[in-house]
């Protein structure tokens, strides 16, 4: 007796929608995407907006939004902050943060506005 392809089809469906896994939304991205922040040996300040994004100012009249690949827990409280660079330049998708020996990679890199900081909201 054959059994008709829908029933498998319909029974790998049901198996794929009641598998328990969860993805995690990455933040809304502010301002504008750049892949690289030149000149980073220069940071002048940095603030940690939630667990996954951090902001930087650079030579004290650039600001960017740096949001992390994933959760970098106890990234508010960390002792000790430090950001790979390669030739004095932050690369997206290259370097990271390291906060308290948590090694969390550079996702995206966003130029952003005093503006744009205003709209930036803690989920």
């Amino acid at each position: 007796m054959k059994t008709p392809l829908n029933r498998y089809l319909g029974a790998s469906l049901l198996l794929l929608c009641s598998s328990q896994t969860s993805f995690a939304l990455p933040p809304e991205s502010h301002g504008e995407s750049v892949r690289s922040i030149p000149d980073a040996q220069q940071i002048s300040a940095w603030t940690t907006i939630d667990n996954q994004r951090v902001v930087i100012n650079v030579n004290a009249t650039d600001t960017y939004l740096l949001t992390l690949k994933q959760q970098c827990h106890g990234l508010g409280w960390a002792q000790n902050i430090t950001v790979t660079m390669s030739n004095n330049t932050i690369w997206a998708g290259f370097d990271e943060i390291k906060a308290d020996g948590l090694q969390c990679p550079i996702d995206r890199i966003s130029r952003v506005s005093a503006n744009d900081l205003l709209n930036l909201q803690t989920p």
